[in-house]
């Protein structure tokens, strides 16, 4: 855990570790390249993720998004004159123009928000579950299921001896 924690880039020093881990394990080397298939394949997936969250959506971008839904609705009113004629002086338009505004502007927070969504979602429950898991499939080394007999039964299984 030292070393992973002092690590320069700890993701790269945890799989790693996990790949090291594996070769040890008493396992048919059929299995432990499954494993390594499996542990590639969540590799580049970290790759891709890590470049999701280090290339920044431009700053241009979400002030001109903020600027353009300002105007469309301060004009708002405008547009919906007609409409409201109805209505004593146009009272009832106040209240469809602040709910339209307050949909809208929660929608602009939300697009805000998910532009880095690793700061907002509870990765440290996320990583705390995935161990617990790993930490049980440990625990069940030592029950009869890695004896020589089982993996040479399961061997036969797979590809029996011609």
């Amino acid at each position: 855990a030292e070393a992973i924690a002092s690590a320069t880039h700890r993701p790269n020093r945890a799989l790693y570790d996990l790949s090291v881990a594996i070769d040890k394990l008493p396992m048919h080397f059929m299995r432990k390249n499954e494993i390594n298939k499996n542990l590639s394949i969540f590799e580049d997936t970290l790759g891709g993720s890590e470049r999701l969250l280090s290339s920044p959506v431009p700053l241009f971008y979400t002030r001109h998004t903020a600027r353009f839904l300002s105007t469309w609705l301060l004009l708002l009113p405008f547009a919906m004159y007609d409409p409201f004629k109805g209505s004593w002086n146009h009272v009832a338009e106040i209240p469809a123009i602040a709910l339209a505004s307050v949909f809208l502007f929660g929608i602009e927070e939300l697009a805000t928000q998910l532009e880095e969504p690793f700061t907002i979602l509870p990765m440290q429950g996320f990583c705390d579950k995935i161990g617990a898991n790993c930490d049980e499939i440990v625990s069940w080394r030592g029950q009869g299921l890695d004896a020589k007999s089982v993996v040479e039964e399961n061997m036969d299984a797979i590809a029996p001896s011609r």
